[in-house]
């Protein structure tokens, strides 16, 4: 089979390799769609993300095409979501509920780990089913699940956050997780949610899928956060989202929020950056990070999705062949700030 290998810094190459078997409490799913994730663009537009000879993606959807022995309660052909890594279920976090934390997470992780080849491929191998496989309703279409991951991702940083109805919400950054936590926060029955993003597209959409109002850093300047905390009576937010993972949108985001707010910080951001120390304590600035997310988050956005309640319009950008995945995809998201999710059909 045809599968994109990483090379390093913006290399990739096409190689055949034969198609995964699946061992003893494994599955292979046959690849529908894989998203192209921003983390997956990092470690594209970065040397040493991840390693090379890996196939990337990890925001897969497709049927599950082989069961190995001693997996009970899936079938060949049923549609699912592949969920990025599995537990472990013994270290110290999965033990404790937090299994979004569990330490061998990341080296068990499809198109991230060495060993696990990811979705940029017609198939892939599921090393912990159990964990890793959820079933796509028929009211769910698979360029629905394919949004699950990125999601998900929104939905458990706002689960974890102070975030309850009736709260003022800042998001900082329109991409995708951004986009995603905006539609949330409104479910979730945010009072007003406030957007600041540079592209006019992305702000356009994100008044679409419930913002209030969305502000160009750039137009606002050194005014912007005045201007964002008189929507709330000049003491700012009660919690804002950063979703940019750029130096600027960490440094500013903490003046967004009103005295004993919080920060939740969701954006990937390798530069070295300072934080405001003095500002954070004499005005008791929570922040706090978020990774991933857990089956219960899967669950609850599998559900939104067969109901009807999450808009998944204008969240795919375009849909490409595994062959154009670095021209149409990784090039063209690092060029265009208007993109929003791009996913390959391998």
């Amino acid at each position: 089979m045809k599968v994109a290998v990483y090379e390093g810094m913006r290399s990739m190459r096409f190689d055949e390799r034969p198609k995964p078997k699946a061992g003893p409490g494994e599955a292979v799913v046959r690849v529908k769609y894989c998203g192209i994730c921003g983390s997956d663009l990092h470690s594209y537009l970065h040397e040493g993300t991840v390693p090379s000879g890996l196939v990337m993606g990890h925001e897969v959807v497709g049927t599950v095409a082989e069961i190995g022995s001693g997996v009970e309660g899936w079938r060949p052909g049923e549609r699912v979501v592949v969920q990025a890594s599995g537990r472990c279920g013994e270290c110290y976090f999965c033990r404790h509920g937090l299994p979004n934390l569990c330490v061998h997470a990341m080296e068990r992780t499809n198109g991230i780990s060495p060993g696990f080849d990811g979705g940029l491929a017609p198939y892939v191998r599921v090393r912990f089913p159990r964990d890793m496989l959820h079933r796509i309703p028929d009211e769910v279409s698979f360029e629905d699940a394919v949004l699950v991951d990125t999601i998900c991702v929104a939905l458990g940083a706002i689960r974890k956050s102070r975030f309850r109805l009736g709260d003022n919400a800042v998001v900082v950054g329109a991409g995708a997780i951004g986009l995603c936590a905006v539609q949330l926060l409104r479910i979730g029955g945010a009072r007003h949610i406030t957007v600041i993003q540079p592209s006019p597209k992305k702000r356009e959409l994100a008044i679409r899928l419930g913002a209030d109002v969305a502000l160009s850093p750039a137009e606002e300047g050194a005014a912007l956060g005045e201007k964002v905390r008189s929507f709330y009576g000049g003491i700012g937010a009660d919690v804002a989202y950063e979703c940019a993972g750029t130096k600027e949108a960490f440094q500013t985001v903490s003046e967004l929020v009103r005295s004993g707010g919080q920060v939740m910080l969701l954006g990937v951001n390798e530069e070295p950056t300072p934080i405001v120390e003095v500002g954070l304590i004499v005005r008791e600035v929570e922040m706090k990070g978020s990774i991933a997310y857990d089956e219960e988050d899967v669950r609850i956005c599998i559900d939104l999705l067969a109901k009807g309640r999450f808009n998944t319009k204008g969240m795919i950008s375009d849909i490409i062949s595994l062959d154009d995945v670095v021209e149409k995809g990784f090039e063209r998201l690092a060029s265009s700030k208007g993109l929003v999710k791009i996913v390959v059909a391998p």
